[in-house]
């Protein structure tokens, strides 16, 4: 009974206050386990907990997750910048969905910007891949069925001249990295940091390589992906590749990810006190959340509003204007 659900979870946001946040459950939809917005809300709802809130963690994807949340089925989603433009504005992936939907994404509110992980394209470094050109006439996994990752990597292989001859295979990385392994695919896209986990586990047994796309074609880019102005080729040093995967994954050049600005979106309809208590037990236990992995490392009240393409909900707001954010 879904509309059951939902009602007792809208009857629970209009009534909780800072003093009985208690009694609100609310519901953190991340992209994987490995992704860095589902790690930031695990590390969070160990800090809410303390809070007196009580906050659940789940994996749905961004895309999923964004329509759950439209659909009051989840409190709080992560989604890039010019995706929600996208959500808003039904391009992109969202290109399909009904206003209905529409209206709740732009009832949807920032709480923070969040530094996230780059596409990565990956291949074993004994192999004929060095360059992105080299994709061509290979098999190459494009991430989870209908994700955004898959369009842009679908994209990318257009802008450099390879669209007709990449067998992409929708699959998710962790699947795609064990066929590298075993020798039945050639290369795939991993969505992470530097280091990622499973990247680091996949090159203890095969030896790999980033596979970069051209940086000369990022003007090309942008004008290819929706709100492309939001995306960067982020450089890596070649020298933190080798120091991140102690020689196993192969660093004879810097490499490139694309990636864009992310921020953590919550439901308008929650409450003002309930996002001010959870903003605040967020940034008043920065070094909890900084010290349970790199990626979080990265995560700065200095940045917390950077490059956000959607209003800041009341009860954020309400606190970067406490301690003289706003």
């Amino acid at each position: 009974m879904r509309w059951m659900r939902n009602a007792a979870i809208a009857i629970a946001l209009t009534t909780v206050s800072a003093g009985a946040a208690g009694a609100q459950e609310l519901v953190f939809s991340g992209v994987s386990p490995t992704s860095d917005d589902y790690q930031l809300g695990v590390v969070w709802s160990g800090i809410a907990r303390e809070a007196g809130l009580r906050m659940t963690v789940v994996e749905n994807g961004t895309v999923a997750g964004m329509r759950k949340a439209a659909q009051g089925e989840v409190d709080i989603v992560g989604v890039g910048a010019p995706h929600y433009l996208d959500a808003v504005g039904g391009t992109g992936a969202y290109t399909e969905d009904p206003e209905a939907l529409r209206e709740g994404y732009r009832d949807m509110k920032a709480i923070l910007a969040l530094p996230v992980g780059m596409a990565q394209y990956v291949a074993p470094a004994d192999g004929d891949i060095r360059a992105f050109a080299d994709l061509a006439g290979k098999t190459v996994g494009i991430g989870r069925p209908g994700g955004n990752a898959g369009r842009v990597t679908q994209t990318l292989f257009g802008i450099h001249g390879i669209a007709d001859s990449v067998d992409g295979q929708a699959i998710e990385y962790g699947p795609a990295l064990e066929q590298i392994a075993s020798g039945t695919m050639d290369a795939t896209l991993v969505w992470g940091s530097i280091p990622t986990a499973a990247i680091d586990n996949a090159s203890r047994a095969t030896r790999l390589r980033f596979v970069s796309p051209d940086p000369a074609t990022l003007d090309a880019f942008r004008e290819e992906v929706s709100n492309g102005q939001y995306y960067v080729y982020q450089r890596i040093p070649a020298a933190a590749i080798e120091k991140a995967y102690e020689g196993r994954v192969v660093a004879e050049e810097d490499a490139y990810f694309w990636t864009f600005p992310y921020q953590i979106m919550v439901r308008g309809d929650v409450d003002e006190d309930t996002v001010y208590a959870l903003t605040k037990a967020l940034w008043e236990n920065i070094e909890t959340v900084n010290g349970a992995s790199a990626a979080l490392s990265l995560v700065t009240l200095e940045d917390a509003l950077s490059s956000i393409s959607a209003d800041l909900h009341p009860g954020a707001a309400r606190y970067y204007r406490e301690i003289g954010r706003l």
